[in-house]
């Protein structure tokens, strides 16, 4: 009798409401090579018969797939694949982006290389509607991240991969920290990445191994959502500060108000332009809490004016970035 191969790396793709990206997408974990690899999918969209009838009619040894009989969120979904995967490592998809086919072959060999990380992450292309690249991150020589770094990082920039879909994690990870929590509705990734960075180090893979999609439907893009972001982001940022050393301290914390504030503010211009006043002035009396709003208006001004003539980055990293993450 034959035994059979061991899964070198499991794929974990939710799926909820996504066709017909999400059939672009699954194809394209599906036609990796020079790798053994199982692929999970978590339909959580119960009522959806056009996602049930296509992954119904799908016939492929390396596909399993889980029709969730009642809708458990993103991060319920991610949790109850994970837990029946049988990779060791375990990549994590998301069901609008294209997965370059030597994307699991080069995942695989970099954690076989950097065994002692909490998580790696690859770097993207970005790509429109049309399939387009319209960016992507530069490549270094960096394949890792210190502890300290991915936190200094994390306040100052928000989720340091940027996107789920490029994440990769070994099973035993989740097993000793726990998993994804259920109770947020958007930052459960950066929550989860921030609790298991603070003594671990961080993998980058220096390869364009995904392309990532930005479209109009995504949720991300939903300003009710960004809400949901901040709220939750707040509890997360007062435990990354913890972490902080004193000298580091003042200029996190500046640079949380130059950058990420206000960003915030500047969804909330957006709002105004668009015409939703009402939730423009839902979005202003959750930021308050941050800045005065002419505070806001006056860093909003000042970087504005500054970017007309290129100079918001140097001013940017004078003022925290360089003392920031001086060790």
């Amino acid at each position: 009798m034959e035994t059979q191969k061991a899964v070198d790396i499991t794929v974990i793709v939710p799926s909820y409401k996504g066709m017909p990206l999400f059939k672009v997408s699954l194809e394209s974990v599906l036609s990796q090579i020079d790798v053994s690899f199982e692929v999970l999918v978590g339909n959580d969209s119960p009522s959806d018969d056009d996602t049930r009838n296509y992954l119904d009619q799908l016939q492929n040894k390396n596909l399993r797939v889980f029709h969730n009989e009642k809708n458990l969120g993103l991060f319920g979904n991610l949790n109850n694949l994970i837990k029946h995967a049988k990779g060791e490592i375990i990549h994590l998809w998301s069901q609008d982006d294209i997965m370059n086919p030597n994307c699991l072959i080069e995942t695989v060999k970099f954690h076989n290389a950097h065994p002692n990380i909490a998580y790696a992450f690859s770097r993207v292309e970005v790509i429109n509607e049309n399939d387009v690249i319209i960016d992507k991150a530069p490549l270094s020589n960096n394949d890792k991240m210190s502890a300290l770094t991915h936190t200094l990082t994390s306040l100052v920039a928000g989720s340091v991969p940027g996107n789920i879909a490029n994440v990769s994690i070994r099973k035993h990870i989740f097993e000793r920290y726990g998993y994804f929590d259920v109770n947020l509705k958007y930052s459960g990734d950066f929550e989860f990445w921030c609790r298991i960075t603070e003594h671990l180090p961080v993998g980058i893979i220096q390869k364009y191994l995904i392309k990532l999609r930005r479209h109009t439907g995504q949720l991300s893009r939903n300003p009710k959502m960004w809400i949901y972001r901040i709220e939750e982001n707040d509890a997360i940022i007062n435990t990354l500060l913890k972490r902080v050393p004193e000298n580091n301290l003042k200029y996190i914390k500046r640079g949380l108000k130059w950058r990420v504030y206000n960003q915030y503010f500047g969804l909330y211009l957006n709002l105004l332009r668009t015409g939703d006043k009402k939730e423009a002035k839902h979005f202003l009396n959750v930021i308050k809490k941050y800045s005065t709003v002419s505070g806001y208006y006056f860093r909003y001004g000042v970087l504005k004016a500054l970017s007309i003539v290129k100079l918001n980055k140097p001013f940017l990293r004078k003022l925290y970035y360089k003392k920031a993450f001086k060790n």
